[in-house]
């Protein structure tokens, strides 16, 4: 991916700087993967070859970074974060914290988990969360799908060697704040760094769309009880069920009570039973009364 002043137009995204500087590295640039850096890796870190990595993400200061006499920066050492689609990292998250299962190449998660997994986008999409810096997709600046920075999965380039590699591969930059963002993870500072954020640009109902359309677009949600039939019937008729539309339109028409809701139907016959001799006014009252008590539905798990 090659990006010039043309590609790029006024409005870009809050997280980056409009127009590049293309003198100087910085904190938080984003260097696409040449073939002169691929030559690099080649003689000293060759598994970052791997095609799962799209960019590196520098993590030096940007002060150590500006080039002074005999064109020459202050730090010996360029650190470089790997860099990678968004998309597939999420995934292999929700299943590494068994947020989520894998049946048949789809994932499913119930409502529990659900929540938890919007939890952590939204923390994601925040950068709040510990060791990962995202980056949202932003089409006018060539960067098409979201990508994600795993800060301590990093190499170092000699900058003395190195440094003009580096800035010729430069696509996109920080914007200040973010800069400063992104050096509050790196240094592991617990204070926050005011930036620019979601609630800014967007209402809040407008995030918690946006934020599920995502999670929708990586998982299908269930109840355990439906993820279950779903299985049995993948046991029994694995053709049927091949694609992600096909596994929602099953669950869709998978009713099946909750065990909370077998409870309420058992208690509803014992207290309509005619051998208890309850006048029809209690038992609506009861009834009534066992519903709306809240604290039921946490002891008794679906």
């Amino acid at each position: 991916m090659s990006l010039s002043d043309n590609d790029r137009v006024s409005t870009v995204h809050f997280t980056y700087k409009e127009n590049l500087d293309q003198s100087s590295l910085c904190q938080g640039d984003l260097l696409e993967i040449t073939d002169e850096l691929k030559d690099v890796l080649k003689e000293i870190h060759p598994y970052f070859l791997n095609e799962q990595y799209k960019y590196f993400m520098v993590l030096t200061q940007s002060c150590d970074l500006v080039r002074r006499k005999n064109n020459k920066c202050k730090t010996p050492y360029i650190t470089l974060a790997a860099v990678r689609s968004f998309d597939d990292f999420f995934e292999s998250l929700l299943l590494k914290n068994k947020y989520a299962e894998c049946i048949n190449g789809l994932l499913f998660m119930d409502s529990k988990n659900w929540e938890k997994s919007y939890q952590l986008l939204e923390r994601m999409y925040n950068n709040t969360e510990p060791d990962y810096f995202f980056l949202y997709k932003d089409g006018s600046l060539g960067l098409t799908n979201s990508m994600i920075a795993s800060l301590k999965v990093s190499i170092a380039l000699k900058s003395e060697l190195h440094y003009d590699k580096c800035l010729s591969a430069k696509v996109l930059e920080l914007s200040d704040e973010f800069k400063a963002k992104l050096g509050w993870l790196v240094g592991n500072i617990y204070s926050r760094v005011g930036t620019t954020d979601w609630e800014s640009i967007k209402t809040s109902s407008e995030r918690k769309n946006m934020l599920t359309e995502e999670l929708q677009s990586h998982c299908i949600k269930g109840e355990k009880s439906q993820i279950n039939a779903l299985k049995k019937e993948l046991e029994a008729h694995e053709q049927d069920i091949k694609t992600a539309e096909d596994a929602l339109a099953f669950i869709k028409e998978c009713h099946i009570e909750s065990k909370y809701d077998q409870v309420i139907s058992v208690i509803e016959g014992i207290i309509a039973s005619p051998r208890n001799n309850i006048p029809d006014e209690e038992k609506s009252f009861l009834i009534r009364t066992i519903k709306n008590t809240s604290k039921l539905k946490t002891l008794i798990p679906n």
